[in-house]
């Protein structure tokens, strides 16, 4: 009889043990899938480019400048380490028909101080002809309450958005304004690098930035860009009157947005000659509060927009409805069993000591991510490249908080609560040469 319940356990265990062997493989054959269509389409991207850009080559600077106002609208709330910084890096653009405006949300630091100061003893430095600062104060409300804000207080006929501790290069508005030459642009999204590289956590996002930032060339090739980040998004201002200003009760009024032009057809492209320095959280509590809102915000505009699914209207992307889309949720969902399938890894190369599908693996991936660093984007971390070997491992970290924040997610979810426009302790960026 022990025999027999012995032998039971062991065929059970067994059936258990193929099962989850079953389910690594496949979700393997899927990511690998992924990461070879993103491969091969990414080049496309260049003739994407060009086909945007061809009417502006037919006009010079002064013709663009002269067709094209740029407002900039910069939401700060307790933002006080970079803001100015934030401000000086737009104000030093070769862009010269351009207007920022800073819009502090109720800050209880002196981020409005701040910008008061560099503007009555500073800004004859910056303000050459044909720029002009606005700043305002107004009650916390909210990002997207200070977004809103900002684009009615605006007058360009596009209006770019970025976060207080973001800085721009020189030339990012230029770029800018040679994407909506083309009147089929709607919207766009500008290639955001992470600065900070002083810590294992910032060099782990720098690397993720890369990487993905350089899989948005997919996104633009197949118009299936969803995601227009907070730290440099640009929009037509003409869209606002017809699909709606930033959602103001979602905490990724971004994402929501992009989802939401999406939904409507529009036309969004990514810009990856325009570069944008962004400071990432500089340690693990940080980095989950980040990735707390965007998951959460992520759900809310997933279920908000859900009709976007397998949709099959016209004026939707097919890449974006039937494979971006399903496929982002599906690894949102995975992450549930993401703790098992790792423990299963481990176990399994440690009673088989079989290495040679990891190997395989870390192969492949190390392969994709240089990739992504050798034939992408100019001025791509050095630092982060020469991480890249250990990149396997190091992204467990962010693995171990994307799962936290999922879980975490949910819980708010079903309980019906939000996130917070959250704060962490920054330390600027700084003016980018």
């Amino acid at each position: 009889m022990h025999t027999q319940t012995q032998l039971y356990f062991k065929v059970h265990e067994m059936n258990d043990t193929n099962i989850i062997l079953t389910l690594t493989i496949g979700l393997s054959i899927i990511t690998a899938s992924k990461y070879l269509l993103y491969i091969l389409t990414s080049p496309f991207y260049r003739l994407n480019k060009s086909k945007y850009l061809k009417k502006s080559k037919e006009l010079t600077t002064k013709q663009i400048e002269d067709r094209i106002k740029i407002s900039v609208v910069i939401p700060a709330w307790n933002e006080e380490v970079g803001v100015v910084d934030t401000v000086k890096s737009v104000l030093a653009s070769n862009y010269n028909n351009l207007e920022v405006i800073v819009v502090d949300d109720g800050s209880t630091d002196s981020t409005f101080k701040k910008v008061d100061q560099f503007y009555k003893n500073e800004r004859q430095l910056y303000l050459t002809p044909g720029k002009e600062l606005k700043y305002f104060t107004k009650q916390n409300g909210g990002k997207g309450s200070a977004l809103n804000f900002g684009i009615h207080q605006s007058s360009g006929n596009i209006v770019v958005t970025m976060d207080a501790d973001t800085v721009f290069e020189k030339d990012a508005l230029s770029v800018v304004a040679r994407f909506f030459v083309d009147k089929r642009v709607d919207a766009a999204v500008g290639n955001v690098k992470v600065a900070n590289a002083k810590s294992i956590i910032g060099i782990i996002q720098q690397i993720e930035y890369t990487v993905g930032f350089y899989f948005k060339r997919v996104h633009s090739v197949f118009n299936s860009e969803y995601i227009i980040g907070g730290a440099f998004g640009a929009f037509r201002r003409d869209i606002f009157d017809k699909h709606g200003f930033f959602d103001e009760h979602n905490k990724t009024e971004d994402i929501e947005l992009s989802t939401r032009l999406q939904a409507e057809g529009a036309t969004i492209v990514f810009m990856e000659d325009a570069i944008a320095y962004t400071e990432g959280p500089s340690n693990v509590k940080d980095l989950a509060k980040q990735r707390l809102r965007w998951k959460k915000g992520r759900l809310d505009t997933f279920i908000k927009h859900r009709g976007l699914f397998f949709s099959r209207q016209k004026i939707h992307s097919k890449f974006l409805t039937h494979y971006l889309l399903p496929i982002t949720l599906f690894y949102e969902i995975e992450l549930l069993i993401e703790p098992l399938l790792t423990l299963f890894g481990v176990y399994y190369i440690y009673t088989t000591h079989d290495f040679r599908a990891l190997i395989l693996w870390i192969l492949f991936t190390g392969g994709i991510n240089a990739f992504a660093f050798l034939f992408g984007s100019r001025k791509n971390s050095k630092v982060a490249f020469a991480f890249l070997p250990l990149y396997f491992l190091l992204s467990y970290v962010l693995t171990a908080i994307e799962v936290y924040a999922m879980y975490m997610s949910l819980k708010l979810l079903f309980s019906k609560k939000d996130v917070t426009w959250q704060k962490w302790n920054r330390k600027g960026v700084g003016v980018i040469s």
